[in-house]
């Protein structure tokens, strides 16, 4: 699986983007990808690097149709190959460490 965080940033919207955050995640979860909101970011979880990018297309769309001029967006990308690894089985790694 790949592991995904994007940051979706409509600017110059003022200082609460909630609304925005909203439509855009909304649109991510239309995909039917695994995904976590977090309070700064969310975590996607795919198969391809295709869904990942179609996601993340559709949370920037969705930003604009909403009245956003300009987002910027920060996407960064966990692609493991040697074994597999999703959101859970990393959570899990981190907890066990820390017993």
């Amino acid at each position: 699986m790949i592991i995904a965080e994007v940051t979706l940033t409509p600017l110059g919207e003022g200082t609460s983007v909630s609304r925005f955050v909203k439509t855009a995640f909304e649109a991510i979860k239309s995909t039917r990808i695994k995904t976590m909101l977090t309070p700064m970011s969310t975590i996607l979880e795919a198969s391809t690097l295709d869904e990942i990018f179609t996601a993340v297309k559709k949370g920037e769309e969705a930003m604009f149709r909403a009245g956003a001029q300009r987002v910027i967006v920060n996407l960064k990308i966990d692609h493991r190959i040697d074994k597999e690894a999703t959101m859970e089985s990393k959570l899990k790694a981190v907890h066990k460490s820390t017993e």
